[in-house]
This record gives C-alpha cells, sequence and structure tokens, in this order.
C-alpha cells in the first residue's frame, strides 16, 4: 500500500496542532501582543518607509519566538519566546529588513519576480534559527534549499502564504490567532525538508 501525497502535510499539520495545544493562551497572546504593538506603530506620525520596517520586524520577530518553541520538547513559557531575540538580534533584525525590501522592489517591478523571491526565502527564518548564521547566509541558503526541493516546499509555502494573507485581509486578531500554527507548519516544514 503506498502514501497518499496528502498524508505529509496532513502529519505536520496534525504535530502542529497538538504543539499548539500545549499553550494556546500564551501562544496567542505572545502573537496578538506583537500584532498590537504593530498597530500602536502605525499610529505613529511616521514616514511610511518605516511603518514597513516596523511592521516587518514585529511580523518577523513574533514568527521567531514562534519557531523557535515548535521543535522543542521543553515546556513553553514567555521566557522560551523571547529566546531567540536574545541569541541573535543583529541577524532577526536585518532579515526581515532585507527580504521585506527586496521582496517590495521585485514586486514594484513586477509581481512574479517578488512571489519568486518570497517562495526562495521563504525557510530563511527557520534557518537562521537551527543554524545560527547571518541573514545574507540564510536567504542563500534557503534559495538553494527550496530550488532542491521545490517539489516538497512550494505547494505547502504557497497555501501557507495564502492562508496567511487571508488572516491579515480579514482582521489582525485572526493573523495573530493563526500565527502560532503557521509559524509551527514552517518550522515543521523546514525540519522535514532539511533532513
Amino acid at each position: 500500500m503506498t502514501a497518499t501525497p496528502l498524508r505529509p502535510p496532513l502529519l505536520m499539520l496534525q504535530r502542529s496542532w497538538q504543539r499548539y495545544r500545549q499553550a494556546p493562551v500564551l501562544l496567542a497572546g505572545w502573537a496578538l501582543g506583537w500584532m498590537l504593538l504593530w498597530q500602536l506603530t502605525a499610529l505613529l506620525p511616521l514616514p511610511l518607509w518605516l511603518q514597513f520596517g516596523a511592521s516587518l520586524l514585529c511580523f518577523s520577530w513574533a514568527s521567531a519566538g514562534l519557531m523557535d518553541v515548535a521543535e522543542r520538547p521543553s515546556p513553553l513559557t514567555l521566557a522560551s519566546l523571547w529566546q531567540p531575540l536574545r541569541r541573535a538580534p543583529w541577524p532577526l533584525l536585518l532579515l526581515p529588513l532585507l527580504v521585506g525590501t527586496l521582496v517590495a522592489l521585485a514586486s514594484l517591478a513586477f509581481v512574479l519576480p517578488g512571489v519568486l523571491l518570497l517562495l526562495a526565502w521563504s525557510l530563511a527564518l527557520p534557518l537562521l534559527l537551527d543554524q545560527g548564521c547571518e541573514a545574507w547566509d540564510a536567504m542563500a541558503r534557503s534559495a538553494q534549499l527550496v530550488v532542491r526541493r521545490r517539489q516538497q516546499v512550494l505547494a505547502p509555502v504557497l497555501v501557507l502564504s495564502g492562508l496567511t494573507l487571508l488572516a491579515l485581509g480579514i482582521g489582525l486578531w485572526l493573523l495573530g490567532l493563526w500565527l502560532p500554527l503557521a509559524a509551527f507548519l514552517l518550522q515543521a516544514l523546514y525540519s522535514s525538508v532539511k533532513a
């Protein structure tokens, strides 16, 4: 009997949901707190490029904390969610700014280059957290990994990105609730691809 093509993604979803159920209030509170900070920065009289940078940082720092605890068997605590920001603050500061800016510039030229760059760099954050490399190295390794394993990566990343954009379009509160599960799924995808 052969395995169905849906079996690996469903297993990733099941594992991610089990991890999420261990501390749903903490995880949703973490993500919603960052989304609230994102909204508060939007109220400040800042230039558009600074608001864009602040939103990228809030989103990626929230995701970094969630991805870092996704694969750990240790109990979920607020201190464990802050761990990546203590361990590698500069790469975590540079990575979202580089990826966001370059994807936005490529999207201005035409939508397809922006989408391709977003797909190529989709595993940069979990790679940076796993290997502790610099931002440019994480982006380059992510592109290599996505190209090598494109059949495994492209469909799940497109679905995750689409659902995340849908949650963002509906409201930030829904994005805050969806973000922990999405981060766990992306980390599970990275773990399955790097093996």
